[in-house]
């Protein structure tokens, strides 16, 4: 990839190490170490003033005394050198950088070093990794820059790029869980020049890439970032996200970690949603799925074939699968008559499977029943859910089995580890080593295999891209209210109502379900749709939905369903009635309104609607035009 933007920085052809050290245990001796050792085969200078040699290699008294155009300078200083070090590295066409300091100078209120660093680095096109961050490890190709020697970490083979606005991140789970491997890891730190949506492009690009995991405080460029969502959709790449900031506090503390803003939740979410973003709420979350989507084996159709070795344990796997919403498997009567001979004769052959009768013969036993399971034609993983570490023997017994299986099936076999501290370093290992996926925790492995199930079934949930077409007179009489600033009195909101396909009518009091539509201009993502519950339920509740402007009732509905207050729109038998549907026309018809008029309006808000025999009402409409930029 020698002609992506990016290249000079991840896959460098010659590197100059500022600050390097013949020291060992310092950052400096580390940096350098670590490319020597995985035998980076293109020119190497150290630059160090107070050393002729380091590590076998001349020293360079400053980045001026380089013989050649480099493609990546290390900035391996403290924050009091980086600014003259940029400029050296640029003065001398050095095509790229990579910054670990925090870019601010002491005493400093105003942050004005990394100010000033982003506007240098970007005025010369000048890509830098950081600053604030730990570097990149570029395993596809046996390439570390970072602040200590991880030649050991650099194992090839990996599909998983991992994007991280976190330094301990970077270290702690992108390098040490057993049971993936990544062909790329970035901490991108401040991003001065070469954001998460360049390092999800250059992924992409990666012959190796199965999947792309970010954790992030910021998308910075936006646009960027929505059309990097685009290509890996387009791709057939899933992404995993774990989004941070979402609390005031938190917003406040990125800000303080990496200059982040760290924006609108909702409207991050509503981006996930229209690119098959996979988000997770946890670190264990995202390994178990990064665990299942690298895995060379995929989900198959159908539900989950469970095997447990606990009654107990059962009803509380099945209470959090019937929470998350995880399917199980409908075995058929030949699959319970091939578990029926090694069953005792106490248990039932049924998915979720209590197996444990007796310890005699429990390994052919399971063996048995993992094998009935993967024979199904419904079941699209096999798992047994336990623990691994009270009784090592049995353990071994039961990984014995799955191995056994894996061998007989082409389906995914999984281990799925109730207590996450229980044997992941050691069965955990053995497990995915053999190619078995180990899970870490029950309910942490179930939100991952219920993204992961997304994931499977993404074309039946990615969001229609056929809204409903908007009359274009109606368009024109309020893009020509917008132009003229007007306020809106009584005729005109009500005419403009009528525009909606609404009709205008008194808000209703009392127990009535009403929501409120609003076309809004998030500050990072531009036009968005909420929907939020209003009325006495809204005062009780107090939720609301995003979604990026343009879809269809389909879409709409499911919206609405993300409301509590979605309950009352169901009939006795839980089907919606007649007044979700009217909700849900009329969301999607405002919403490709919004879409038209984005370009002209910041505001546009219909409510309280509510419906009346069929029909939706509301009490009014109100627009804002677009301040200019």
């Amino acid at each position: 990839m020698t002609d992506h933007r990016l290249a000079p920085l991840l896959r460098p052809r010659s590197i100059a190490v500022v600050g390097a050290s013949q020291r060992e245990g310092s950052a400096g001796h580390g940096m350098l170490a670590g490319l020597i050792k995985c035998g980076f085969s293109g020119p190497i200078y150290p630059v160090n003033p107070r050393y002729e040699e380091i590590q076998g290699l001349a020293c360079l008294p400053s980045l001026r005394d380089l013989p050649e155009q480099v493609d990546m300078a290390v900035l391996g200083v403290n924050s009091t050198f980086l600014e003259q070090q940029l400029d050296d590295a640029i003065a001398m066409g050095v095509r790229s950088a990579t910054i670990f300091d925090t870019c601010y100078l002491d005493g400093e209120t105003d942050r004005s070093l990394l100010s000033r660093l982003k506007a240098k680095a970007r005025e010369a096109g000048v890509p830098v990794c950081g600053g604030n961050g730990m570097g990149y490890l570029n395993m596809a190709d046996r390439i570390p820059v970072t602040i200590y020697d991880a030649s050991d970490k650099m194992v090839e083979g990996g599909h998983v790029a991992f994007i991280t606005h976190s330094g301990t991140v970077f270290s702690e789970i992108g390098l040490n869980d057993v049971r993936y491997r990544c062909n790329l890891i970035v901490s991108s730190g401040q991003e001065i020049n070469g954001t998460t949506a360049d390092y999800i492009d250059y992924a992409l690009e990666m012959p190796s890439t199965r999947v792309i995991a970010l954790f992030m405080e910021e998308a910075r460029d936006a646009e960027g970032f929505v059309a990097a969502l685009a290509k890996a959709r387009e791709r057939n790449i899933p992404v995993v996200a774990m989004k941070v900031g979402r609390s005031e506090l938190a917003s406040r503390f990125a800000t303080i970690h990496s200059n982040a803003d760290a924006g609108n939740h909702s409207a991050y979410q509503a981006v996930f949603d229209r690119y098959g973003v996979l988000s997770v709420d946890s670190l264990d979350q995202m390994a178990n799925l990064l665990t299942l989507l690298s895995h060379d084996r995929q989900l198959q159709s159908g539900g989950l074939g469970v095997v447990l070795d606990s009654g107990g344990e059962r009803e509380m796997f099945v209470d959090l699968a019937d929470e998350l919403d995880v399917p199980m498997a409908t075995i058929n009567a030949e699959t319970a008559q091939r578990i029926r001979p090694h069953l005792h004769h106490a248990l039932e052959p049924v998915n979720p499977l209590d197996a444990w009768g007796t310890a005699d013969n429990y390994e052919d036993s399971f063996e048995g029943y993992f094998e009935a399971m993967a024979g199904d034609p419904d079941v699209g993983l096999v798992t047994f859910c336990g623990d691994f570490q009270w009784n090592p023997t049995t353990e071994k017994g039961y990984a014995k089995a799955l191995v056994a299986t894996l061998a007989r099936t082409d389906k995914p076999v999984a281990a799925l580890i109730n207590t996450p501290m229980s044997g992941i370093m050691t069965a955990g290992k053995a497990l995915s080593d053999d190619g078995v996926i180990a899970l870490c925790g029950t309910r942490e492995g179930l939100v991952a295999l219920r993204r992961a199930l997304d994931w499977r079934d993404r074309a039946e949930q990615t969001m229609a891209d056929s809204p409903p077409v908007v009359d274009a007179e109606a368009l024109a009489r309020l893009r020509s209210l917008l132009s003229a600033n007007q306020n809106l009195d009584a005729e005109a909101s009500k005419a403009l109502m009528a525009d909606f396909g609404v009709e205008s009518a008194t808000d209703a009091g009392g127990p009535i379900v009403k929501l409120t539509y609003t076309m809004i201009r998030d500050r990072q993502f531009g036009p968005m749709i909420e929907v939020r519950t209003a009325g006495n339920y809204g005062k009780l509740l107090d939720e609301s939905v995003m979604a990026l402007p343009g879809f269809d009732a389909e879409h709409a509905a499911m919206l609405i369903n993300r409301l509590r207050v979605n309950r009352l729109l169901r009939n006795s038998d839980g089907w919606p009635n007649a007044s979700h549907a009217a909700f849900s026309d009329l969301l999607a018809r405002f919403a490709a309104i919004g879409a038209e008029l984005a370009d002209v309006a910041d505001m546009i808000e219909v409510g309280p609607v509510h419906v009346v025999d069929g029909r939706v009402v509301a009490s009014g409409v109100r627009v804002r035009g677009r301040k200019p930029d």
